[in-house]
């Protein structure tokens, strides 16, 4: 991290089924967003304001934002942990994320975590646990940090967030059938991801959609790729026939009988979709790992 770099520390972000996420605002945020509602009611009625109102209603108009980003990201974190989770490990890890000015990942770490000092600290269960948090880390595309939180073209920034697995309990046969499609999904895109971009240098960022058919012993006869931007990465997408031409290529030399889920299908695969998340330091972990 750079001289300039500071940290952003998240509230902690409970990994568990129930949809209800816990969001600990602090008493300042509280203070200003009263401070904008009522901004915004005594200003409604002239069209000028003195510059304490107006310095007012900037800082609740960047406390908004703010707290957008964070619950943002923490609905994105929350919901692809839950599906990568597939061994159930429980636990508390901080993710602790490097971005660059250019808003690209730079670095993924972990850190143990300390909110449940009496849990049972197994090394082996944290270090999976820590490995699932970097790969998510990596591999996930987030919302921007503000370019107005860094200080020049050099300066980074550090997001902490940590996050409590805890055990997934009374679930309904319902629940427990979506978070068990979700943990197949989320096994089928890890798949796509470590066949057709791991090793390959990237330099855009999107998603790549797949629809493709595939017969009894895992032949794919037809594969569509289409590129989009990410509704939470508008900025850094071009339009890439040469990407998108190696991934149908690709696509279409799959054995996916290899695939988690396609022994499901002893008729073959009529219609497959899987999406990917992709951008240009998706592949870090693996450079991390080597290192």
């Amino acid at each position: 991290m750079g001289e300039n770099g500071s940290r952003l520390h998240f509230p902690s972000l409970f990994v568990y089924e129930p949809q209800e996420m816990e969001f600990n605002t602090s008493s300042s945020s509280r203070w200003l967003l009263a401070l904008f509602g009522a901004s915004l009611l005594s200003l409604s009625g002239c069209q000028s304001h003195t510059p304490e109102q107006a310095a007012a209603l900037a800082a609740a108009q960047m406390q908004q934002k703010d707290e957008k980003f964070v619950t943002t990201f923490q609905m994105i974190l929350r919901s692809y942990a839950l599906a990568a989770n597939e061994q159930e490990l429980t636990g508390v890890m901080n993710m602790i994320m490097t971005v660059d000015a250019q808003n690209h990942v730079v670095d993924c770490s972990t850190k143990r975590g300390t909110l449940l000092p009496n849990q049972d600290l197994n090394n082996l269960r944290q270090a999976k646990l820590g490995k699932l948090v970097t790969d998510l880390c990596w591999t996930t595309l987030f919302p921007e940090v503000s370019p107005k939180v860094f200080a020049d073209a050099k300066d980074t920034q550090v997001i902490v967030a940590p996050m409590v697995f805890t055990p997934l309990l009374g679930m309904s046969e319902e629940e427990q059938q979506k978070h068990t499609a979700r943990i197949d999904f989320y096994k089928q895109i890890r798949f796509f991801r470590e066949q057709l971009f791991a090793g390959h240098a990237i330099d855009s960022i999107g998603v790549a959609s797949f629809h493709f058919i595939a017969d009894a012993q895992g032949k794919v006869s037809e594969c569509m790729v289409n590129l989009n931007q990410s509704p939470y990465r508008l900025q850094g997408f071009k339009v890439d026939s040469a990407l998108q031409q190696r991934l149908v290529t690709q696509c279409k030399l799959l054995d996916l009988r290899q695939m988690p889920g396609f022994d499901s299908h002893p008729q073959g695969l009529p219609t497959g979709y899987v999406f990917v998340d992709y951008s240009p330091w998706m592949n870090g972990h693996a450079k991390a790992e080597q290192q």
